[in-house]
């Protein structure tokens, strides 16, 4: 070992301690004039500037087993180090003066970046084992999601793209290829590094660009196919290069590799004909290297099919990824619809994995709470279904396979009672990201059992039918109420498939989110009585009452604002419609049609006034021991296979709430609505009773429940019942109870302070 130069010791500017030593190892072969001798390692002490020389006999046999990829890497290192000795660093007078340059440089810039290319060749460089392409891979569990990374970096802005194209076709017989290709401005081959290499990324925070981690496409591809061809071509230089894992496993590689080559575009004697030159690399050896790792690797093989493959971006500038070698088993169905790419079910013994059985399952579903098991979710498992929402306002055209993608916009849908709440911006959210919340919350022209909101970030769709708040309960409330959540401000998660839900600001959002829900569904909307979900049947000689928007926090009064004039008003008039009623009721509800004279009667002999099923519906749905009567029995979840064996009849509240949507408990002239109204209620507990033992918690749900709707319907009618829905009660059968609302307090009072003759009819404590 060399002594170290007392200059250096003494240096005060020196960039290591005078017990460190930073060395580089590099090939004998093309060693310096100071260490000529073959067969030798040269090293160089950064401090001191001195060489010397050491014996390595096991350094020369392992450099003979080396790859030519090794070798070269070296060879190059060595020309660098000589570069550098010819010309050295001034060394620091000993008395002081002028810093170490290499220690200003440092010192000036602060940055790592800037360091010069002496100290960046002699430190040590990390290393990627070729397993993190694998380990990154998993963060996408849904293959559509990692699909849609591919389509975020043609979306972005600094691609440059007005159209892509997604396609699937067969590269080699039986091999099966999804490709992805724009029209944008393609990459020279310092970007194409970089999009191949870990972190790097020039889109946080940019208006309109998702992206953020630089490791998007690394973890997108390689979760789809074992093997990812990207071509990229420029105005004058055109690019190929392979990330590979079935390259990198069948050499051993300790180190993410990457075949890269590089042309330069020249104009053709014939219009549309390119010509291409050999750039990079320059060395003819390193050339056909790369090129041999191309040919063997991949279904191109020569350079002439390279080429061909290159031709295939018909635009002047673009990108083309071709994904191959796809994961096994295969997760895609390129052929039951020669127009999509579908998603495989797992097989069955009775299906064939691509359409609905007897299960009632989907092809696809993504878990959700609250979600029905047996909901068909299309864009859960068809790509064309999901790329016509993965945009709120897309920027490009997309085609899949040869079709073009027509957007549907989530806001545009909700054309039934639409309304957008004022913008939301929550506290305490880093500046880089403050931004407003927008909400939009209506209800589509057909019916549907879709609920939930579409939740975007930087016009990125993040979340499907994310429920909130009623949603996620054993209701029917809001279960048909759609909206779209605009939320720039929330983090994605690295998959973009859900948001990072321990961070403050999404909790305020979500609370957010469920306090406009409860504004819209019970302020705003006027289609949905409140409670059951059902559309509202308007009144005969009623007025419609107005939705006025643009009310506090997002509501609007009906019929204009709710003063305190306004609620006695309506109390006094009530309380005089109760001394009261009808003699002749024609339409069923309270009017004889001809302003005929009315007959005093007592209050509890009055005929109802107003439906009270609704609210009585209402009442029971929300009782805390309804939830296994508010919808249908599932079987299959609830392992109860031989239910509808058994129970030749089934009823629910649900079933209940849609037979009042479509007004078959209307009374006109007969009480043929109320009867089967009463009738269907009592089957749900009498089916309760039949299917289950006594003691059993569904049947006592029911004899609870089943009191609280007798004692409803007791009050509703009084003593006076012209359609005898009183007779044939259930009330003995519910067991021993209090014959009263499990929300009274004894006094005659519902629970809300109104008096038994004056019940809550709206839910909002007023009275009705």
């Amino acid at each position: 070992r060399a002594p170290r130069s007392t200059a250096a010791r003494r240096d005060p500017g020196c960039l290591y301690p005078p017990d460190s030593r930073v060395q580089l190892r590099v090939s004998c072969p093309a060693a310096s004039a100071q260490a000529s001798e073959p067969g030798r390692t040269t090293k160089k002490d950064l401090c001191s500037g001195a060489f010397w020389c050491c014996s390595s006999v096991h350094a020369q046999k392992n450099e003979e087993e080396r790859t030519n990829v090794s070798r070269a890497f070296h060879a190059r290192a060595m020309v660098k180090l000589q570069a550098k000795v010819a010309d050295p660093a001034p060394a620091a007078a000993s008395g002081g003066g002028a810093p170490n340059a290499t220690y200003a440089a440092l010192e000036r810039e602060r940055t790592f970046a800037s360091a010069p290319d002496p100290i960046r060749s002699v430190l040590q460089h990390s290393k990627s084992h070729p397993r993190m392409l694998e380990s990154n891979a998993t963060s996408h569990v849904w293959p559509l999601g990692a699909l849609a990374e591919l389509l975020d970096n043609s979306q972005d802005q600094e691609c440059g793209a007005a159209k892509v194209d997604v396609d699937a076709y067969e590269v080699s017989p039986g091999v099966t290829a999804l490709t992805v290709q724009d029209d944008g401005f393609g990459m020279h081959r310092g970007q194409l590094q970089n999009m191949l290499s870990f972190g790097f990324s020039s889109k946080e925070h940019v208006v309109g660009n998702v992206g953020r981690f630089g490791i998007g496409f690394k973890s997108g591809s390689m979760r789809l196919a074992n093997d990812a061809l990207i071509l990229t071509r420029q105005e004058d230089t055109a690019s190929v290069a392979l990330l590979s894992t079935t390259f990198l496993n069948a050499i051993d590689a300790d180190d993410i590799l990457i075949p890269m080559l590089t042309w330069t575009v020249e104009p053709g004697s014939s219009a549309g004909k390119r010509t291409y030159v050999a750039l990079t690399p320059d060395n003819t050896a390193e050339w056909k290297e790369n090129m041999g790792v191309l040919e063997e690797y991949t279904y191109l093989k020569s350079e002439q099919a390279v080429l061909a493959e290159l031709d295939k971006i018909d635009t002047v500038a673009g990108t083309r990824i071709v994904l191959f070698n796809l994961k096994n088993p295969p997760e895609f169905d390129f052929e039951y619809d020669p127009a999509d790419v579908r998603m495989i079910r797992s097989l069955g013994d009775d299906d064939d994995g691509k359409s609905r059985t007897s299960s009632r399952r989907p092809v696809f579903q993504q878990h959700r709470p609250g979600q029905q098991m047996t909901l068909d979710v299309p864009e859960d498992y068809s790509l064309r279904s999901y790329m016509e929402v993965l945009y709120l306002r897309p920027t490009v055209t997309f085609t899949l396979r040869g079709d073009p993608i027509v957007p549907r916009c989530p806001i545009a849908r909700l054309s039934v009672e639409y309304y957008q709440f004022e913008p939301y911006t929550p506290k305490g959210i880093p500046e880089a990201r403050a931004s407003s919340v927008h909400i939009h919350c209506g209800y589509l022209e057909e019916k549907s059992k879709h609920c939930g909101f579409h939740i975007y970030n930087k016009n990125r769709l993040i979340r499907m039918y994310q429920r909130f708040g009623a949603q996620l309960q054993a209701n029917v409330i809001m279960k048909d109420m759609l909206g779209v959540v605009e939320a720039d401000c929330l983090e994605p998660t690295h998959n973009k498939q859900a948001f990072n839900t321990t961070e403050i600001a999404y909790a305020k959002c979500q609370k957010h989110i469920e306090k406009s829900m409860n504004d819209y569904y019970f302020g705003v909307q006027n289609l949905r009585l409140a409670g059951t979900a059902g559309r509202k049947i308007a009144h005969p000689g009623r007025a419609k009452s107005k939705v006025v928007k643009g009310a506090k926090g997002g509501r609007a009064a009906k019929g204009g604002a709710k003063a305190k004039g306004a609620v006695k008003g309506k109390r006094k008039g009530r309380d005089s419609d109760n001394e009261e009623t009808d003699t002749d009721d024609e339409d069923g509800w309270g009017n004889d049609g001809v302003g005929r004279k009315k007959i005093k009667l007592s209050a509890p002999a009055r005929r109802p006034k107003v439906d009270p099923f609704p609210r009585i519906l209402r009442k029971l749905m929300n009782h805390k021991s309804s939830w296994a009567f508010n919808g249908p029995v599932d079987a299959e979840f609830w392992g109860v296979l031989d239910y509808y064996e058994i129970i030749k009849t089934p009823m629910d509240f649900g079933t209940i709430v849609t037979q009042l949507d479509a007004g078959a408990y209307r009374s006109e002239n007969s009480g043929h609505g109320p009867l089967r109204f009463v009738t269907d209620v009592r089957q749900v507990f009498h089916n309760a009773w039949t299917y289950n033992e006594p003691g059993h918690q569904v049947y006592d749900s029911a004899q609870e429940v089943g009191r609280v709707f007798e004692t409803e319907l007791r009050k509703s009618f009084g003593d006076l019942d012209p359609w005898g829905v009183l007779a044939g009660t259930i009330i003995a059968k519910c067991g021993a109870g209090p014959l009263k609302s499990d929300t009274g307090d004894g006094d005659g009072n519902d629970g809300n302070g109104n008096s038994d003759g004056n019940e809550d009819e709206d839910g909002d404590g007023n009275g009705g």
